[in-house]
């Protein structure tokens, strides 16, 4: 589904998950690259540039950088143990569930 289908709210959801990734404390420096496939600064361009990113843009051979930040944000604030729960919900104004509602939703 693209995020044009997504509602306000969950658009919101999105952009508080792409910042939390971009400038909080989740995943330290050295491991970054191997688990988002991009690096932070990477994941800082896509939140700046969020909600105008094209997500199914296919140039450069693949999935656009956009599509993966997304992607890889959601994969691993959900799935990646970095033990801090209550930060994030300080970033972001969701349950875990209803984050995991928009991942679902998103990727349809």
């Amino acid at each position: 589904m693209p995020l044009s289908d997504l509602t306000e709210a969950e658009l919101k959801i999105v952009q508080r998950c792409l910042d939390a990734v971009a400038e909080g404390k989740f995943f330290e420096d050295w491991e970054f690259h191997t688990l988002f496939g991009v690096d932070r600064e990477v994941v800082r361009q896509v939140a700046k540039q969020f909600p105008l990113v094209d997500e199914f843009d296919e140039s450069e051979g693949g999935i656009d950088d956009s599509w993966l930040v997304i992607n890889n944000t959601f994969a691993n604030l959900l799935g990646y143990p970095h033990r801090k729960d209550a930060e994030l919900a300080q970033w972001v104004s969701a349950s875990k569930g209803q984050v995991e509602e928009v991942f679902r939703k998103w990727r349809g």
